[in-house]
């Protein structure tokens, strides 16, 4: 059985029976890629979301270790901060947003 020709190959193995995770991940390298465009990141995101390059193979590059790390340093320190009732709701936004259906931007 193959996918249907609109249906983009799942960026992770863990990835591929979750399309609403994939969706959110393809979307988040998207902007990503967006806001890097012109650089050495953008171009290995390009690369990424065009099915050039495995996520695997693009995060031990330095370009997107250098991006990330200290957003994951960011994000930690948010999520510390945050009180349990905070962390539960934005748990819950984040299951609403797995499971909706895509929208005619991501299609």
């Amino acid at each position: 059985m193959t996918d249907a020709p609109d249906t983009p190959t799942p960026l992770l193995g863990i990835t591929a029976g979750n399309p609403g995770f994939d969706r959110q991940l393809r979307a988040q390298l998207t902007v990503l890629r967006d806001r890097s465009a012109g650089t050495e990141l953008g171009s290995v995101l390009d690369d990424v979301l065009a099915g050039r390059r495995s996520l695997r193979d693009a995060a031990r590059t330095t370009a997107f270790a250098g991006a990330v790390e200290p957003a994951v340093a960011e994000s930690t320190a948010a999520w510390a901060r945050m009180t349990s009732e905070q962390r539960s709701e934005l748990a819950a936004e984040g299951e609403r947003e797995m499971q909706a259906p895509p929208s005619d931007l991501e299609r």
